[in-house]
């Protein structure tokens, strides 16, 4: 009977937050769990409950996924508005299960938070987990990658597959002593590679015997090729891996398949790359996944184009407090050809709390916008006169940096003082303003 009333009550409240305006992503579960905190122990859960999670791409990845599964008609749920936490996936389970407490689905798709997994894992076991990366994210609530590590590490129940990036080798210590199943995957050398690493390296020692790792070529941060100089630990030959990597032209191969990107940035080869190595372990043929893959109407979210008095804008929506994935957009600006402007700027560093600590902005190698065609960066937000101090300890040209205050200037100081095609990098709180600012100008052509 309580089960009954548990589940109905998560259906009723998140009916009602979504008629009241809210988006009722969450406050169902809520609910449920002040009235039964074990009610995900009595759901009856799929063949397939696969969990997607790490420091960034967990978004791209759960979705592409999505895609892949749905498209080869599997009946799958998974949380599409973001809810990772464990509020959230038991409003995803609840809201979808039958009122005796069955989820009549083929897949349960989590994306999930890194830190939250302690709390779902109990309740839901994953049979299969990918985990993207590591790095540092969200400095206030998780400090350094070792505790994200760990609270990956802690969690993972013995029977779960995992499917890991080896290239990072915080990621790649995950399958030491895991009693489950392990795939492997990474991408191979490209033009984004790079021998000396010039920013932080978090993941520098051997988790074995604690020499300093060897790194024959870096991607980005601390992800790359590396070995330990006494043999103990190292990439290895990912049983997936990326080759011929072509982020220019949106291309890569896989086990001599060439296969489409929905973008043109580092970070999709990883994600397309993942799911293709859980795509094939679930046991998709490669004809299923790659019909997916090179559907060139799959794009990103990540970037949108828009037309600004016939000056191409590109809105890059770039994470806070994650200095890597800061550095990718970076990295595939500075790539890009003809002469740029930059509009860098944010109003809160974080949605989850207050601290508004900006130590991240310092760990972002800025010093790469020391480039002849970026021909100005404008700086908008509450922090502008922080990332102004940011830039002038990147040594960027005083000249080419144009402070906004008022995002209501915006459009004219790009109009009258900017040249170049237009490259923003925003997280979702500016990005919605940039948005508006963009159409408003479009009625007025």
């Amino acid at each position: 009977m309580w089960k009954l009333i548990t589940i109905l009550a998560c259906k009723i409240t998140n009916r009602l937050s979504k008629l009241t305006g809210h988006g009722g992503s969450s406050i169902g579960g809520k609910v449920a769990l002040k009235l039964n905190k074990n009610i995900l122990k009595k759901i009856k859960l799929p063949k397939y409950v696969i969990g997607i999670t790490g420091s960034s791409g967990k978004s791209s990845s759960t979705e592409l996924m999505y895609n892949i599964l749905t498209r080869n008609n599997m009946k799958v749920i998974y949380n599409k508005e973001g809810s990772n936490t464990i509020a959230g996936i038991t409003s995803l389970i609840l809201n979808k299960c039958s009122l005796s407490g069955k989820l009549k689905v083929d897949v349960l798709l989590m994306e999930l938070d890194e830190q939250f997994l302690k709390y779902i894992f109990p309740h839901v076991k994953p049979t299969h987990l990918m985990i993207t990366n590591i790095t540092r994210d969200q400095p206030p609530r998780n400090s350094h990658p070792y505790k994200i590590f760990n609270a990956i590490k802690n969690a993972i129940p013995d029977k779960t597959h995992i499917v890991i990036n080896v290239d990072d080798p915080f990621v790649n210590r995950m399958r030491i002593n895991h009693k489950g199943g392990v795939t492997t995957y990474g991408i191979d050398k490209n033009d984004y590679s790079y021998r000396i690493n010039l920013n932080n390296l978090d993941a520098a020692y051997c988790p074995i015997c604690n020499e300093k790792l060897e790194y024959d070529f870096y991607h980005y941060g601390h992800i790359g090729s590396y070995h330990c100089p006494k043999y103990h630990f190292n990439r290895g030959n990912p049983e997936f891996e990326a080759k011929d990597v072509d982020i220019d032209n949106q291309s890569i191969t896989i086990n001599e398949h060439k296969i489409h990107l929905p973008s043109n940035f580092l970070y999709t080869a990883y994600f397309v790359t993942g799911c293709y190595a859980l795509s094939k372990i679930i046991g998709l043929n490669d004809e299923d996944i790659l019909k997916v893959l090179n559907d060139e109407s799959i794009t990103t979210k990540r970037l949108e184009i828009y037309d600004f008095h016939n000056r191409k804008w590109q809105l890059l929506v770039s994470k806070n407090e994650n200095n890597l994935s800061y550095k990718q957009s970076l990295d595939y600006i500075r790539h890009q050809s003809g002469d740029k402007t930059i509009v860098l700027g944010f109003d809160n560093s974080s949605r989850r709390y207050k601290e508004n600590d900006l130590s991240w902005i310092w760990d972002i190698d800025f010093e790469i916008l020391n480039d002849s065609s970026i021909k100005n960066i404008v700086l908008i937000g509450k922090y502008c006169y922080d990332m102004l101090v940011r830039m002038e300890y990147a040594k960027i040209d005083k000249k080419k940096l144009l402070l906004v205050e008022n995002m209501s200037d915006l459009a004219e100081t790009i109009k009258t003082k900017t040249e170049g095609k237009i490259y923003s990098m925003n997280c979702f709180d500016k990005e919605i303003e940039i948005k508006r600012i963009i159409k408003e100008e479009s009625k007025n052509d």
